[in-house]
């Protein structure tokens, strides 16, 4: 049964919310670097005071494009937003954490047994609350084309009446026909695409090599996620 809200306090801030989601979604509509993330997962806090919550990660700038100089900066960052799931209004306070894995391609992905396994790990980083985008929290990176999971963490101040854990909780990205959801954790619907290589949707195909001479650090043509001939 959903918890209803107890107080006039709370009904005065949804009101005032109602107001700041009119405003938000005006400028979400003029900004055209805005997210589309769609991993999406409900939490019900035990707080009588606070309604579901819906969190929504993935990367800005969906599709996600690996870094090549001169070509694509590769700034896609690691995105979440955080609403009221039965008012859809956004909640603009939390101390939010991630631990972020990446593996180079599919092959590596396989074969790990735990996290630990992953190519490159970054712990404990913040994601920060985004200026003029209420509800939207960011951790800014620069990414290469594999494949990335995050551990999210941290609590989530429901409109100052509650503070809501948010225990780790992991959601990895997706390629087509992969089966990538080893890590993740339970209750998450939907994903966000892998970061492929820009190289894969150059065209025509002769030119995906401009000048014959790209530096050897970057990864021949591949199906885009990261299944490079090395």
């Amino acid at each position: 049964m959903k918890k209803l809200f107890k107080s006039s306090q709370a009904t005065l801030i949804m009101m005032i919310l109602a107001g700041i989601a009119i405003i938000s979604t005006s400028s979400y509509s003029i900004d055209e670097a805005m997210a589309f993330p769609h991993a999406s997962l409900v939490i019900d806090p035990e707080d009588e005071h606070a309604n579901d919550i819906r969190i929504v990660l993935g990367h800005t700038n969906e599709p996600a494009y690996g870094k090549l100089p001169g070509i694509h900066d590769g700034k896609h960052n690691l995105e979440i937003d955080l609403s009221d799931d039965a008012t859809t209004l956004p909640i603009p306070n939390a101390t939010l954490f991630a631990d972020k894995y990446y593996f180079q391609n599919i092959e590596s992905f396989k074969r790990a047994e735990s996290l630990e396994d992953a190519d490159a790990i970054e712990l404990n980083v913040p994601i920060s609350a985004v200026f003029g985008q209420p509800g939207t929290f960011y951790n800014r990176q620069v990414i290469d084309p594999g494949i990335y999971g995050y551990t999210i963490r941290g609590t989530i101040n429901y409109y100052d009446v509650a503070q809501v854990p948010l225990e780790n909780t992991t959601k990895f990205c997706s390629i087509p026909g992969e089966d990538l959801t080893k890590f993740d954790s339970l209750g998450w619907t939907g994903s966000f695409g892998c970061p492929q290589n820009i190289k894969s949707i150059f065209f025509p195909q002769a030119n995906k090599y401009p000048d014959n001479n790209y530096p050897p650090q970057y990864p021949k043509y591949d199906d885009g996620y990261g299944n490079y001939e090395q």
